[in-house]
């Protein structure tokens, strides 16, 4: 197969909220702008949209956010952007990007400008008895009953931290679940946190308006919610049928003698997210390690640019925010590209930034204490057994890890992937990169930044074989692999 190389000012990957902003804002300047999103419609996960075929009757009942999102991609959309669903970007080359549409179409762009909005995923927990039907994340269980309006279990367990339990908690309840309990890993918040977050509410009304509807929700029908708790074992035959859950310090490690049993069918997690950088690491953009915003994240300035000259980074992937910080963070991309290309003046581009910069402001002082109040405790790596599997492409588990970092001396992330496998399958590491990570970290004695992360490489997605095979050697697509 020969891919066309075709020439673009600006490209953007991903259509979430970051994407859609960035996509807008570049079309104002009259940029040519390519979007490019690997799911079947816009949106990300917070936007999402029903797919073709799903009609919408009642569109107020399906919440703020698809309501938001609706009107944000319709003007994308409108905007005269080359908006392409379906495409997996699996390689970045000095501007160059390299995509399969609809598991069959390979395409390469050369672009003079590429804003990365990759957003984010959950972030895994690896204990006994997670690899078990029933022990869902927080995305999928979001997905299942918002869009397709089916309950993931008849008796459910939330377990996680931050607000994205509160909210999906309520969103189950009211769709009829019956919730066993509501785990929150984080200690009980201060007094002293509460005020500072009340103080900093200015341009975050309503993210505490939706709090405080939820709480009235969970505790009108009288749903358990129970600070300092985690999940630390799943058991059952086939599939869920207990969750055992323990009391957690304030780095949410078990306090022993505390385990108890709960009968549940399904158990939700929702640790936070870790952001997708495997594009900005991929093109060799300089990373800072901040585990409460998503991992390594790429450096920035207040133009989105990364260190890589015309290449910006928007939204999630970039440090976890939430979607109204995204969509600031996206227009800013926006007018960055538009300096990079030469579309706009600085002084313009100040004044145009001016408001985007004041929300964003108030919108990070605000989550700065969210994160000290949901601050990720390092227990939440130490959970996993001997026996319990940490990379579930390659069915390698923590005991085989560790003998090759204890017994063999293993501390390069590189070395044990290629020792044991672990982070070679379909999701190239995005599940288990992390606990490998702190299993390393443990083990040798310094901090997890320290061990840094395993190299990546193309394809960063699983893609078919056949759609980016070369059949003329003789014309060979212009993108080398080092």
């Amino acid at each position: 197969m020969v891919a066309t190389v075709e020439p673009w000012e600006l490209v953007i990957v991903g259509g979430g909220p970051a994407g859609l902003a960035a996509a807008l804002e570049a079309r104002n300047h009259g940029i040519s702008t390519c979007l490019l999103d690997e799911r079947p419609c816009l949106g990300g996960q917070i936007y999402k949209q029903f797919p073709a075929g799903f009609s919408v009757l009642e569109p107020r009942r399906l919440g703020r956010d698809h309501r938001e999102g609706s009107r944000l991609i319709h003007a994308v959309e409108g905007s005269g952007a080359d908006v392409r669903t379906g495409s997996v970007v699996w390689g970045l080359w000095d501007k160059r990007v390299a995509y399969v549409r609809d598991d069959r179409e390979a395409g390469v762009i050369d672009a003079r400008c590429i804003i990365l909005t990759p957003g984010a995923f959950d972030r895994p927990v690896a204990f006994p008895g997670w690899t078990l039907p029933g022990v869902m994340m927080a995305g999928g269980t979001k997905a299942l009953a918002q869009n397709q309006r089916v309950l993931p279990g008849h008796r459910i367990l939330v377990a996680g931290s931050g607000p994205l339990i509160l909210a999906l908690s309520a969103e189950l309840q009211r769709l009829g679940a019956s919730l066993a309990s509501v785990l929150e890993a984080a200690p009980r918040p201060s007094l002293a946190r509460m005020l500072r977050l009340l103080a900093r509410s200015r341009g975050n009304e309503v993210l505490l308006a939706d709090a405080v509807r939820y709480w009235t929700r969970l505790s009108a029908h009288r749903v358990p919610f129970t600070y300092s708790s985690m999940v630390v074992r799943a058991e059952g035959d086939g599939r869920v049928q207990q969750a055992v859950v323990a009391r957690v310090d304030r780095d949410w490690r078990v306090v022993p003698g505390t385990e108890t049993a709960m009968d549940v069918d399904t158990i939700c997690l929702g640790y936070g997210f870790q952001a997708s950088t495997e594009l900005s690491r991929l093109c060799k953009c300089r990373q800072r390690y901040d585990e409460d915003n998503g991992g390594y994240i790429p450096v920035r300035d207040e133009w989105m640019r990364t260190s890589v000259p015309g290449v910006l980074s928007a939204g999630d992937g970039s440090g976890i925010g939430g979607s109204r910080i995204a969509i600031e963070e996206g227009a800013l991309a926006g007018i960055g590209a538009a300096l990079e290309l030469g579309r706009i003046r600085p002084e313009q581009a100040r004044l145009r930034a001016r408001p985007h910069l004041q929300r964003l402001r108030l919108m990070r002082r605000f989550r700065e204490v969210l994160d000290e109040i949901y601050r990720v405790g390092p227990g939440i790596y130490d959970l996993a057994g001997p026996e319990t599997i940490v990379c579930r492409c390659e069915d390698v588990t923590a005991g085989d890890l560790e003998r090759a970092i204890i017994e063999d001396g293993v501390a390069d992330p590189d070395i044990l992937k290629g020792l044991t496998r672990a982070g070679m399958g379909l999701c190239q590491g995005r599940y288990c990169a992390r606990q490998i990570a702190a299993m390393i970290a443990r083990h040798s004695g310094v901090s997890t930044d320290q061990v840094g992360p395993a190299a990546i490489r193309p394809p960063v997605k699983p893609v078919p074989i056949d759609a980016i095979a070369e059949e003329r050697p003789e014309a060979p697509l212009s993108v080398h692999i080092a």
